[in-house]
């Protein structure tokens, strides 16, 4: 069995999306400097790096991250999507419809844009003029009832440049409005340069951090 790992660590390096405050690290205590242990203070927001929007993200109804049973995170029918898109791109439900025979029946889908391969060369660009979804994606994405979620390599699934169609596209699939609950995650930033191929189970586990929206995620898949 082999292990590939779909998460980027987090550092003060990691890009940021538009306006939002980088990552800060300091060393408060350092053995090489005379004191007993290590120990750091991290400084940022829940959404920087590899995470995990959750329906209250979005949805003053739903439900914290914190709150979802852990099998929520462990995915056994994951499929990769590979949709090019680049800078300020939409991915729409006209982009995803050749795919319905494959989205269907899968707990969790990929969409590999290969935008991600510019995260470390030119992180600016990264964060300030990634692809996104349209509202229209969402209302397709809600469709698969085994839909659980939405995984991408980009740094979010608004279009920087594009604010508006991606609100609309939070707001639907976190399940805004909705009577019956239903929501899809999203999984932003994710690390897909690799071969998915035969991947047999997912898992997005997150840091539980009672009473936020979203939290940080290390993802790893496990293939044959």
């Amino acid at each position: 069995m082999k292990r590939l790992v779909l998460s980027y660590p987090l550092s003060v390096d990691t890009p940021v999306f538009k306006d939002n405050p980088p990552v800060e690290i300091q060393q408060q205590f350092s053995i090489r400097k005379g004191d007993l242990f290590n120990q750091f203070i991290i400084t940022t927001i829940n959404h920087n790096g590899t995470h995990i929007d959750g329906p209250w993200h979005f949805n003053p109804q739903g439900k914290k991250l914190g709150e979802l049973p852990i099998d929520y995170f462990v995915f056994t029918r994951m499929t990769i999507l590979d949709i090019p898109k680049t800078d300020d791109e939409l991915i729409t439900k006209e982009d995803l419809e050749p795919f319905a025979n494959r989205i269907a029946g899968s707990d969790l889908l990929l969409i590999r844009t290969r935008f991600g391969k510019i995260r470390d060369s030119d992180p600016v660009r990264y964060g300030n003029h990634n692809p996104g979804f349209s509202a229209s994606a969402a209302k397709y994405f809600m469709v698969f009832d085994s839909l659980r979620a939405i995984g991408i390599d980009f740094i979010s699934a608004s279009a920087a440049q594009r604010l508006d169609e991606g609100i609309l596209f939070h707001q639907i699939i976190l399940g805004k409005g909705r009577m019956d609950g239903r929501f899809i995650l999203i999984i932003e930033d994710m690390n897909l340069n690799h071969d998915l191929s035969e991947v047999d189970i997912v898992y997005a586990l997150p840091l539980f951090i009672e009473g936020i929206d979203s939290s940080f995620s290390t993802v790893f898949a496990e293939k044959r």
